[in-house]
């Protein structure tokens, strides 16, 4: 009986080691049967997945960057450009600063008359003219009168050199605005009248003022149609009525300018063959 039990004993043991041995193999066969695994499979999708975030991270970067550097370019070509308008403002009232002085110095020479009425020295040797003696109540007054019309013109053009000065020196645009227009208020006999236009126009301009602009250089032509202002005067009207869609009277002002000497006709010129 005792070897019976030690003989299932050892046959339980051996057939529970062989079955075990048998199992082993068939769970490797089923897994390498099924393919890959999950954690096999995902692995590349997440990778792939990670370097597209990236990717796209870098161009947008890019992108970003890009934008500054236009963004940047963009900024200092605009500063280029008002400088240069800024800088040829400040030739234009310079040349025309110069100019007005000597006007102020020809008209100078200009001397009272018996009846206080200013003649020039040309006109001075008419015979229509009474000759003052010493003693003669009129030449008295005359050193008072003519110091009167001295102080007036003095004052004129200090208040002219002072509102161009505004613009010029200080590059206060509205400064100079108030100031122009006050001196056509103050002085509507001024020398400058049509200076003081011109630049208010040129100001307008600036502003994007159109209807101020053209009514300053409107004033000019009709007004002063003789002054050296009325020609580039021309060409600004032809190039506002172009803008405003009036073929017909921009043709009409820049015809008038191409007749004018120097740098406005050939400007004038080449404004309607590129426009017309």
């Amino acid at each position: 009986m005792k070897n019976l039990v030690v003989s299932l004993a050892v046959f339980f043991f051996f057939s529970a080691s062989a079955n075990s041995q048998n199992l082993t193999p068939i769970v490797e066969a089923n897994s390498s049967l099924d393919g890959p695994s999950l954690t096999e499979v995902s692995l590349p999708e997440e990778n792939q997945a990670s370097k597209l975030a990236s990717n796209q991270f870098d161009v947008m970067q890019d992108l970003r960057d890009e934008v500054r550097s236009l963004r940047g370019l963009v900024e200092e070509l605009s500063y280029d450009l008002q400088k240069m308008k800024q800088r040829q403002l400040d030739d234009y009232l310079d040349i025309d600063r110069r100019l007005s002085i000597q006007n102020i110095e020809v008209n100078s020479t200009e001397v009272l008359s018996s009846e206080g009425e200013l003649v020039t020295a040309d006109n001075t040797d008419d015979p229509s003219q009474p000759i003052l003696t010493s003693g003669d109540p009129a030449l008295d007054q005359t050193p008072v009168l003519a110091d009167s019309v001295r102080d007036y013109e003095v004052a004129v053009r200090q208040d002219y050199e002072a509102a161009s000065n505004k613009l010029l020196k200080d590059r206060n645009i509205d400064a100079a605005t108030v100031a122009l227009n006050m001196h056509l208020v103050d002085f509507p006999d001024s020398p400058f009248t049509a200076n003081a236009h011109y630049w208010l126009g040129e100001i307008y301009l600036l502003k994007g003022d159109t209807e101020l602009a053209r009514k300053a250089f409107k004033t000019i032509v009709d007004q002063f149609p003789q002054h050296p202002k009325s020609m580039d005067s021309n060409f600004k009207l032809g190039k506002i009525y172009f803008q405003l869609g009036d073929r017909a009277i921009a043709e009409e002002f820049l015809l008038k300018a191409i007749e004018s000497p120097g740098g406005t006709a050939t400007k004038a010129q080449k404004f309607l063959e590129q426009n017309f």
